[in-house]
């Protein structure tokens, strides 16, 4: 009834989000599926990350291909040919299709639109995503937002599908409210500039230690600014406050979230944040710049004193935010918050509000087209992955 196409590797926020909602459709939907490609050898682009295959951490009705570099560095329309397949083989026509961000699975499941109702998400209001569903909007039979600002941006006069806000859900169960007794802040996420914002980090630290040397903050990810954001917390003399612990498993964030006051968001944009999401899970208050997703809790008088917004950038205001966050932090606080997720982000609501989705919307009439370039491109990916793999192996000689 409800099939999940993905892309190789875990990369985040996203990727979380299609496990959860995989495994709880496993509870009440006996043919919910997961179609994706397992890589016989690590991948140049894969780093540290696991397989979704791995990452999944069951093989109940999930579908895959082992593939090796030939799909990595192979054309675009070899990799559609591959999930198109897969999809063909495993999943009952008039299923609903939800794939990943990643062009490759979107295009895979637009090429089979006459059999299959494709869901389109668009999970963050970066540019780039609103490109990639215009590209493909004719052959998608409804679309989900996860905020209401994306979703406002992206219809448009005449719209004829189906268009619904859907948050990106978490289990609740997986989340717990610790002892709150210290004034511990927690960042989670890339350590990335354009959509992260990172630099306010330590910018917002040296303000707020101005007023109170009574915290710490904990910066929980990777990137390429992390060494110059290390630089950056040292210049500001915030090593006794602020400490920097990378990439870390899924079990210590939770652990880690579950002892946290307030997580601290600092973003340019976002979808919904799914970090904003365990947070109020685990009982955290949250202060985040006026991005897409959280800013519509702010509609929620059970946020009130739970979450806080400052404009994307001021520092002042943020740092004006956390000293009101951690003063205001009373016994009750947590479970607000843990209420608060529960009815905004569980991942039960959100499997359902994607099921009623797809049953109001309609398989299309036409496809996206397979066209002769498409299938010349199909058939000489073969030599071009071959090519950038000699060429790969060159440089790292």
């Amino acid at each position: 009834m409800i099939a999940f196409v993905c892309h190789p590797y875990h990369r985040g926020g996203i990727t979380s989000w299609l496990k959860d909602i995989f495994v709880e459709s496993l509870k009440t939907i006996s043919d919910s599926s997961f179609i994706t490609v397992f890589p016989e050898k690590p991948f140049i682009s894969g780093g540290n990350r696991p397989s979704m295959v791995s990452f999944l951490n069951t093989t109940k009705n999930v579908y895959t291909a082992s593939v090796d570099y030939g799909f990595e560095l192979g054309t675009l329309d070899f990799r559609v040919s591959v999930y198109r397949n897969l999809i063909q083989k495993h999943v009952t026509p008039g299923s609903i299709l939800v794939p990943s961000d990643d062009e490759a699975c979107l295009r895979a499941c637009c090429q089979l639109s006459d059999k299959y109702k494709v869901i389109g998400v668009i999970h963050s209001d970066d540019q780039a995503y609103f490109d990639l569903i215009q590209k493909y909007k004719s052959h998608l039979s409804s679309i989900a937002s996860v905020s209401k600002r994306i979703k406002n941006k992206q219809v448009q006069e005449n719209d004829s599908i189906p268009h619904e806000v859907i948050p990106c859900g978490i289990p609740m169960e997986n989340f717990s409210i610790g002892s709150k007794s210290e004034n511990i802040i927690s960042w989670v996420g890339r350590i990335e500039e354009e959509s992260k914002r990172v630099s306010d980090i330590p910018k917002i630290g040296f303000e707020l230690k101005k007023v109170t040397d009574d915290w710490e903050m904990n910066i929980y990810g990777d990137g390429e600014p992390l060494s110059s954001l290390k630089e950056q917390t040292s210049f500001l003399k915030l090593e006794n406050n602020m400490f920097f612990h990378g990439w870390s498993s899924f079990e210590t964030l939770r652990e880690k979230l579950s002892s946290t006051k307030v997580l601290l968001q600092t973003s340019n944009f976002e979808g919904m944040s799914i970090s904003v999401m365990e947070a109020l899970a685990s009982g955290c208050m949250v202060v985040s710049s006026q991005v897409s997703g959280v800013e519509d809790l702010i509609e929620d008088s059970a946020a009130d004193d739970i979450v806080y917004l400052y404009p994307v950038g001021d520092i002042a205001y943020a740092q004006k935010q956390l000293e009101n966050a951690l003063s205001n932090l009373n016994s009750n606080t947590p479970f607000q918050a843990r209420k608060l997720a529960e009815k905004h982000y569980s991942i039960k609501v959100c499997l359902q509000s994607y099921i009623d989705l797809g049953l109001r919307s309609n398989v299309k009439n036409e496809t996206y087209p397979i066209s002769f370039k498409s299938k010349i491109n199909t058939l000489i990916s073969g030599f071009i992955s071959k090519s950038r793999y000699l060429k790969h192996n060159l440089i790292q000689k």
